[in-house]
């Protein structure tokens, strides 16, 4: 990519990417190697750790200040204090990345990951309007994930790409709201292009939000979807004739690697397998390598290091204590996290009901429910060896989502029960240690 051209398969197993987060990664390590040094003389004087934390306190006092019910001579001080703040963060990750090559692609994920967060809550306030408590625990619901600090801290597309996706369906929402305005429409189909080069994934999300515009809005939304499609192919359309032209598939990927496919396809047990007592006792790899199932769920919740280290090979006590505590935890959010969306979205997939926030959930479950079916799909097409792509991060963009739809059950039983409001406060504080608890004793 540094040498200003796609790479070919027999350069890197990624040659089938879309260019968006390299292409990005190199531009940032350039302005790296340009002001990289400079940026560390400026910030030399700044080193003492009570400067840090006072930059700290500022960004907590700006954050607070800019979602208060202030005034607004207030708030645009918030403002002001998270621009600052803002700027010797850039200062310091210039000047830190200069001694660290590439160190600039992982900066460049914790910055979409603050990007994912900040639309998490803008998602959850188009839900609940009225209401500051819901949007926030959304925000902290979607960062409590380990999935999502995980893909934060590496050099990989996949958060970008849920930034870009969240911002989609955020736009989504807005044109819904506005009566399919052709200029959301627009808005929406650059988003979306952006999105198409990042990852192949966008695929699934562009047919999700079709064909949620085509059931919600029916012959009102055809102006709008026709605004979006142009707009759309204007941004993506020529990687899509590149890798049509190259491949012959304008969506290739990387699944089709010689020595990985199974030819005989994978077995049952792949499919139904759930050892329970196995997700308790040792919920990260090696085990159930090649089980759908409990290694998307210890992916999501408990495998924090994945593939990428060799932590789990004599993991400490308190790893594997903590790891199971959140697998445990993390099955009550497997089991209820489906179906509480799907009830939520039952009134508007079924007629019954038009308001936004019922239109809001059922596009959350066309999106989620196409891109499982999707990432099944693969699967079967393209069987290898230990499950290689089984893998939570692929559904990324869906961890707002599944976020508002655990709110938004919390919410509706909150007063039904004396007992409910104990169980779900215990839950989350039983999680929220365990996962502290990892991050402390693991790293």
């Amino acid at each position: 990519m540094r040498a200003g051209r796609i790479p070919i398969e027999a350069e890197t197993y990624e040659y089938a990417s879309p260019p968006a987060f390299h292409w990005l990664a190199v531009q940032a390590q350039g302005l790296v190697d340009a002001v990289g040094a400079d940026a560390r003389s400026a910030i030399s004087a700044t080193e003492s750790p009570f400067v840090r934390l006072g930059w700290v306190v500022l960004l907590v006092a700006g954050v607070a200040l800019v979602v208060s019910a202030a005034p607004i001579s207030f708030r645009l001080a918030g403002a002001l204090l998270l621009v600052a703040t803002v700027l010797a963060a850039v200062l310091h990750v210039l000047a830190v990345a200069a001694a660290t090559p590439w160190l600039i692609g992982q900066a460049l994920s914790a910055l979409a990951l603050v990007g994912f967060l900040l639309v998490s809550w803008l998602l959850a306030r188009a839900v609940w309007p009225g209401s500051r408590l819901l949007p926030l625990a959304v925000l902290a619901a979607t960062a409590a994930l380990p999935i999502v600090l995980r893909l934060g801290t590496m050099f990989h597309p996949e958060l970008l790409f849920a930034l870009l996706v969240a911002t989609a369906v955020l736009l989504f929402l807005r044109a819904r709201a506005s009566s399919w305005s052709p200029a959301w429409g627009i808005a929406l189909g650059a988003v979306l292009g952006l999105a198409a080069l990042t990852r192949q994934t966008a695929a699934i999300v562009i047919v999700a939000l079709g064909v949620s515009a085509l059931l919600l809005g029916r012959r009102r939304a055809l102006v709008f979807a026709a605004a979006t499609a142009v707009m759309l192919l204007i941004v993506a359309g020529p990687w899509w004739l590149h890798q049509l032209d190259r491949y012959g598939n304008p969506i290739q990927s990387n699944l089709e690697r010689e020595g990985y496919l199974l030819s005989e396809g994978q077995p049952r047990s792949f499919y139904i397998s759930l050892p329970l007592p196995e997700l308790v006792t040792h919920p990260y790899r090696p085990a159930f390598q090649n089980e759908l199932l409990p290694k998307f769920h210890a992916d999501l919740w408990s495998d924090w290091f994945g593939a990428q280290h060799g932590y789990w090979g004599s993991p400490t006590t308190a790893g594997r204590f903590f790891a199971s505590t959140q697998s445990v935890l993390g099955l009550a959010g497997s089991a209820l996290g489906p179906i509480a969306l799907l009830l939520l979205a039952a009134p508007a997939l079924s007629g019954r009901a038009h308001d936004g926030r019922s239109a809001a959930f059922a596009t959350f479950a066309i999106l989620t429910v196409l891109t499982w079916i999707a990432f099944v799909v693969t699967l079967v097409r393209y069987p290898q060896a230990e499950g290689d792509p089984i893998k939570s991060s692929y559904m990324l963009f869906l961890a707002p989502v599944f976020a508002l739809a655990g709110t938004a059950f919390a919410e509706r039983v909150w007063r039904r029960h004396r007992a409910v409001p104990v169980a779900i406060a215990a839950w989350a504080i039983l999680y929220a240690l365990s996962y502290a608890g990892f991050v402390a004793t693991s790293f």
